[in-house]
């Protein structure tokens, strides 16, 4: 009697619940098997994900809505291969919309909720990612403007039809609910867009920053960076987006003095991993064109000049065909080429070329792929450095592998 009483009140509950609220339920899931690649000095095998680290192995969103749509929430969890552990998922927000025209929220936000973020991703980006001709610049998910993850606080407000303003604020990290308030707002970022219709849309960021550089001269300030975007929807079958971005430093900043490890084949001091020091400017573009029903072609580029002038310009470009061969099965292919790093007295990295050739068969909620990638001068993939001898010096010839990609959503 006891657990029939439970069951009804178990039931009653649910159905007073859902006569307040809609209750959704969603995922998206991704992992890439790597049965076999070469780093140049040995065979490599693994699972993996494209961008590198645990395969998303399964996962739950779960998403709440009042009926008058002025409430809800987001809150996402995963299970990763390879830890031994449930995982926090892209965000968990909670968000209230006080009037139609203004949406407050609070939580753990993705970097492409503010809205504002957008990328260059084709081809190999949804495979196995050639490290350093993707996420240097030129071809990521940040290539024409920024995103920002992280706990915090994001107003959203839409004045007038066309016309978007957002403010994404940090109010928390970690473990440490009450900061100094100079801390949390000198991390803001705020941008506007403004769509015209049938023509595209224009739209203007600034980020700020979330810590000094660790070898920046600390007298002088490196205070963020404001980005100016512009995406083209005027011509039918294309979607062109062209983005520049500038930081802003003192003219005195300093970046400390340039280290480069021959047998490491990078810079340790002086130069981060992400292209060297700030930006003087940077400029990118994404452009897509459905030539057919069965053909799209991409490309992207990019050039970035440093705030170093020790430091010579950098450029990258990468183009890349989708074809359907048929109902449900695509082939995916693309090229891309990044330029040399050089510095006055230093080498650099050597430029480096990446392709790709693979084949997808999609079904109803999901995907697989079977891929050959490579690339030159030991540049690498996203989970695969490239090996080295019993010196310890870095390969620096070509490196392959065989990405099998499964995804799958509802």
């Amino acid at each position: 009697m006891k657990k029939t009483l439970i069951a009804v009140a178990a039931a009653a509950a649910l159905t007073a619940t859902s006569a307040f609220a809609e209750i959704t339920f969603g995922m998206w899931t991704k992992a890439v098997l790597v049965p076999v690649a070469n780093d140049g000095e040995d065979y490599k095998a693994g699972l993996t994900q494209a961008w590198g680290g645990a395969a998303r192995t399964a996962g739950l969103s779960v998403a709440g809505v009042n009926e008058e749509g002025t409430a809800g929430y987001t809150f996402e969890i995963r299970d990763q291969a390879g830890e031994d552990k449930i995982n926090h998922g892209d965000r968990s927000v909670l968000w209230v919309k006080p009037i139609d025209m203004v949406k407050l929220s609070v939580g753990y936000f993705d970097d492409g909720d503010n809205g504002f973020r957008q990328g260059s991703g084709f081809g190999a980006w949804d495979w196995l990612r050639p490290s350093r001709t993707t996420d240097l610049f030129f071809n990521g998910d940040n290539a024409i403007m920024d995103g920002k993850s992280g706990d915090g606080f994001m107003a959203e407000v839409t004045p007038i039809e066309g016309l978007k303003v957002m403010a994404n604020i940090p109010f928390l990290k970690t473990e440490t609910y009450i900061q100094d308030a100079y801390d949390i707002y000198k991390k803001t970022q705020i941008g506007a867009a403004y769509t015209i219709d049938g023509t595209g849309t224009l739209k203007v960021l600034w980020t700020g920053v979330s810590e000094e550089s660790k070898i920046a001269d600390k007298k002088s300030d490196y205070t963020g960076k404001i980005g100016v975007a512009f995406n083209l929807t005027a011509v039918e079958n294309l979607n062109l987006a062209i983005g520049a971005k500038f930081d802003i430093v003192d003219e005195d900043y300093k970046v400390g003095e340039l280290e480069y490890d021959a047998a490491k084949k990078k810079f340790t001091k002086g130069f981060d991993a992400w292209g060297g020091s700030k930006n003087k400017a940077y400029f990118a573009l994404n452009a897509s064109y459905q030539v057919s029903d069965a053909m799209k072609v991409s490309l992207a580029g990019g050039v970035k000049l440093f705030k170093n002038s020790d430091i010579d310009p950098r450029f990258g470009i990468g183009g890349g065909v989708d074809y359907t061969i048929m109902d449900g099965l695509t082939m995916n292919a693309d090229v891309r080429y990044i330029s040399e790093t050089k510095a006055d007295g230093y080498d650099g990295e050597d430029d480096a070329v990446s392709f790709l050739l693979g084949v997808s068969k999609g079904f109803s909620n999901g995907s697989l792929g079977v891929g050959f990638e490579g690339i030159t001068n030991g540049a690498g993939f996203s989970s695969i450095a490239a090996g080295t001898d019993d010196k310890g010096k870095a390969h620096d010839g070509f490196m392959w592998c065989v990405p099998v990609v499964l995804t799958f959503s509802f």
